[in-house]
């Protein structure tokens, strides 16, 4: 909708017009207005919201100059260049450049007006027979959707700057085969994990028992500073996550979304984890770096450096650690996130309180995950309420 900014008495209406074929963003078109006399103010903030809604819809139909023979590579490439960097993270917009890089040999050439549900269709068809450079294998499902889920991102942008009337990518991908099912373990399993990270360096075994105890990401574990940490509260503010891209230096982001700065909260025992493992930090940065641990270090941070670790270094290591211990190899540090979610909901946590703790916008994000630990608790509960009625 278009946005409404106060002017002294009257309100000024701004509408974004997109951008020209050249990538030139066009001029926003504007309008005054003014709301009639003795209005309430909840009146007042309908009638400006019915104004800017009518607004939008005039500018929408205005003639604008669109090069009807543009195609989906040249397209993109503009897309790159002008939409793209405002709109994405660093770390999707390469995961945005390698699905390009599979769907433009196929469709680049073809004009954006000409594209249609069948050039998305065989395109998928072909993906799936594609084997990955990496393992040689043929590329995932999960490959695949990523690809189309690319593509009707950049032509619903096209959509909107006027180079289409609608996206002819939607509804043109269908789920080939059966979703595999997350690896999640269970208590037992959980407690052998436990037991093995013990016998680690005390650094691992407060990383990967925080994962399990909290559910936090990977990336949002590397980015803990001390001051994140309330000891009164035993709480813990997830506030930024760290990305390390290919070739690049490592970043240190915001959350996603609002839902994702959160706090998690820990025990007795991780109080008393945390504690022996904040002491082991003072002694290495006092004897490798000459200086008091700050409060705005990173908890898992390199020898001699302001910054925090890399990920995929706990990602090996826990590979490691697995099979020292003869542990399902299936499980991987993400797994633990799932894990720690699965265990809560087992032990009764609603929905709502379990999409609060991993940071899920939506709790119908947590419901689509965990579903299958959820209908566990259905059937429990049926057979407790059918057994108190003797039915």
């Amino acid at each position: 909708m278009a946005s409404i900014r106060k002017r002294g008495n009257s309100y000024l209406l701004v509408v974004s017009m997109g951008y020209d074929p050249n990538g030139k963003r066009r001029a926003a078109q504007q309008k005054t207005v003014r709301p009639p006399d003795g209005l309430t103010p909840k009146q007042k903030e309908r009638w400006l919201d019915e104004q800017a809604i009518l607004f939008e819809r005039e500018c929408r139909n205005l003639p604008q100059a669109v090069n009807r023979n543009i195609t989906l590579a040249e397209y993109t490439e503009l897309w790159l260049q002008n939409v793209a960097p405002n709109k994405l993270a660093k770390s999707t917009l390469t995961r945005e450049r390698r699905d390009i890089d599979r769907f433009l040999p196929a469709l680049g050439h073809i004009k954006l007006t000409d594209l249609r549900a069948e050039h998305f269709r065989k395109l998928y068809a072909e993906l799936r027979k594609t084997k990955s450079k990496n393992n040689g294998k043929p590329l995932s499902e999960n490959t695949v959707e990523g690809v189309h889920a690319c593509l009707c991102g950049i032509l619903s942008d096209a959509m909107e700057s006027g180079f289409l009337d609608h996206n002819p990518a939607w509804r043109t991908y269908r789920y080939a085969g059966r979703k595999c099912e997350r690896f999640i373990a269970d208590e037992e399993t959980a407690q052998r994990v436990i037991a093995a990270v013990e016998n680690e360096s005390i650094k691992y075994e407060t990383f990967f028992k925080l994962l399990l105890a909290t559910g936090m990401r990977r990336g949002e574990c590397c980015a803990l500073q001390w001051q994140d940490i309330d000891y009164g509260a035993r709480s813990i503010h997830i506030r930024r996550s760290v990305v390390k891209l290919t070739s690049e230096d490592i970043i240190v982001k915001e959350p996603k979304t609002t839902a994702g700065d959160r706090y998690v909260y820990f025990s007795a025992e991780m109080e008393s984890l945390l504690r022996e493992y904040r002491a082991f930090c003072e002694d290495v940065t006092e004897q490798e770096d000459e200086r008091a641990l700050a409060e705005d270090d990173f908890l898992f941070r390199r020898h001699g450096e302001r910054l925090p670790m890399t990920p995929t270094t706990f990602t090996w290591r826990f590979k490691l650690i697995l099979q020292k211990n003869g542990l399902p190899e299936r499980l991987n540090v993400h797994s633990l996130r799932h894990t720690a979610a699965s265990l809560m909901i087992a032990n009764g946590a609603d929905v709502t309180t379990v999409a609060g703790i991993l940071g899920h916008a939506q709790p119908s994000t947590t419901l689509d995950i965990y579903s299958h630990s959820f209908d566990k608790n259905k059937r429990a509960a049926s057979a407790a309420l059918q057994g108190n009625l003797q039915i």
